[in-house]
């Protein structure tokens, strides 16, 4: 690629052209592009450069053209000035990332509508459909259409095509790129954001395999030099762990075509544990177990190859990130993806180089980071699970006391509403003082639970304390399946025969501020 076939411009805040390199500014400048996940760029400018005081300001950014079309955009990340008695003005060193970096600075909130992370009375946002669907969705409800504090300036979602196999997605506080990257990667799909004039656009494409009219070998000059290597699965079955405990707890097996392949190729049946407490249907186990697969449960193929520029089988035309190609590498033919494509731009044209097969490279160091995302993903994954299960969580700011004909009236706050969440399981305590009542209303009272039931269910683990005559009486509570209205009941007598009562004022006795009731129990929600 000639340097002529590029076009490296500088953007301000508010994503306007407002500048170019040219000649000496733009040699060494590197861009580095990556299949579902963040690319970056560096380039150094001497402290005389016209564009250096613009693109090193936090806010301005790159983009680079090649033969019309926007290949990178995005922001200034760092920028170091490094001076020498050779050199008093200096050279800065500038590096950015594309404009994906936003899916890594946010987090898909369990109520996207809900800015206040305080408020949120949705455990996870669970959406279901094609995965193109449910990708653009997440990215509407929280980057886009929802509260305008958490909307990215400038950014839209592209059409939605209905791209990609089925897929079931839970967000609960979950990084953007994380979740993105296991809805893509399941079901064979790319995503991107670029600049489209002064706007950013979110889009989903499907590569496309070209394995069998692109090869590239040294041979054949189609490559200048590649490094080749493989190495055997890291697992060959995935064995879901999701919600619930001890020999409750949900499990799967998942496998792959490509996984069964690897264990008859290497003679090993590979197994490995995924933790998903928070899943507890079968189809997110199954989703679960294929996104451990899809880059791992395979003979991970890598090569690093430097296509030459001969005019033909061209980047960005014949080829894009993502797409299947075939690269030959001694007697060794292989089909891979293309993962990672960068570029260098050098006083003498335009160096491309490229990383197919296994989505990490092969420095050991960027191994090492990798594996290190990994466990930080399962640590966020338990840090915001047990937010809301096995840990005793408050409502008596939530908790309604209410009655058929009149409500009771009261100062303050008089509840004191505590529950525990395990998976689909849910155990609650709720107790009312009736110190600051000044009103007990009139009808049948009903307090509100945490979460509506999957089916209808009647307590008896009530007591209302009536601490003048120092008595007890029983309280009881029926909520019928899917409302979070509990009705109160107590006990009366009919012959030899005890029935529930409701319970209201006056029955089984008058009440009075120095009486409180409570009432517990444990069920299953929907």
């Amino acid at each position: 690629m000639r340097i002529d076939d590029v076009t490296v411009e500088v953007r301000d805040p508010n994503l306007n052209k407002v500048g170019q390199l040219v000649g000496a500014d733009v040699v060494g400048a590197q861009f580095i592009i990556r299949f579902n996940n963040v690319g970056s760029w560096s380039l150094e400018l001497p402290a005389t450069s016209s564009m250096v005081d613009l693109l090193r300001t936090p806010g301005y950014g790159i983009i680079l053209t090649a033969r019309g079309t926007v290949l990178f955009s995005g922001p200034t990340v760092s920028a170091t000035l490094v001076q020498s008695q050779n050199d008093l003005r200096g050279v800065w060193r500038i590096t950015g990332a594309d404009d994906t970096l936003v899916l890594q600075d946010r987090l898909a909130y369990p109520q996207p509508s809900n800015a206040d992370v305080s408020t949120q009375n949705t455990d996870y946002d669970n959406r279901t459909g094609a995965a193109e669907t449910v990708m653009k969705a997440y990215i509407d409800a929280n980057l886009v259409s929802g509260p305008s504090v958490r909307a990215v300036t400038g950014l839209s979602v592209a059409t939605d095509e209905a791209r990609g196999e089925s897929v079931v997605g839970s967000a609960r506080f979950t990084n953007f790129q994380e979740l993105m990257y296991n809805l893509a990667q399941s079901s064979g799909l790319g995503y991107k954001i670029t600049q489209e004039n002064t706007g950013l656009v979110f889009d989903v494409y499907e590569p496309v395999d070209r394995s069998a009219t692109i090869s590239l070998d040294v041979d054949n000059g189609r490559l200048s030099s590649s490094e080749y290597a493989y190495v055997a699965p890291k697992l060959t079955r995935a064995i879901v762990g999701g919600a619930g405990a001890a020999n409750e707890r949900l499990f799967d097996e998942s496998t792959t075509t490509e996984s069964v392949t690897a264990e008859t190729t290497w003679g090993r049946r590979i197994e490995a544990f995924v933790d998903e407490r928070g899943a507890d249907l079968v189809s997110e186990l199954e989703q679960a177990g294929k996104e451990a697969l899809v880059d791992e449960g395979k003979t991970r193929v890598t090569m690093a190859v430097t296509p030459s520029d001969n005019g033909t089988m061209l980047y960005g035309q014949d080829w894009n990130l993502g797409d299947k190609i075939t690269v030959v590498a001694d007697t060794v033919q292989a089909q891979a993806v293309v993962y990672e494509v960068g570029f260098s731009i050098q006083s003498d044209g335009v160096y491309l180089g490229a990383t197919v097969g296994y989505p990490t490279p092969l420095e050991f160091e960027t191994k090492v980071i990798a594996t290190q995302n990994q466990h930080e993903d399962r640590l966020s994954n338990l840090e915001r699970n047990t937010t809301g299960f096995g840990v005793v969580s408050d409502f008596s700011t939530e908790v309604q006391w209410k009655a058929v004909t009149t409500d009771p009236s009261f100062t303050g706050n008089p509840f004191v509403a505590k529950f525990v969440r395990f998976g689909q399981m849910v155990h609650f305590h709720l107790e009312i003082q009736f110190t600051n009542v000044t009103n007990f209303g009139a009808g049948q009272y009903y307090v509100t639970l945490p979460y509506a039931p999957l089916t209808q269910y009647m307590f008896r683990g009530g007591v209302l304390h009536d601490n003048d005559l120092n008595r007890r009486y029983h309280i009881s509570g029926e909520v019928a399946a899917g409302s979070t209205n509990l009705y109160l009941y107590t006990t009366d007598q009919h012959g030899n025969r005890l029935y529930d009562f409701a319970f209201e004022q006056g029955e089984p006795v008058t009440l009075t501020t120095s009486d409180d009731f409570d009432i517990s129990g444990t069920y299953i929600i929907q």
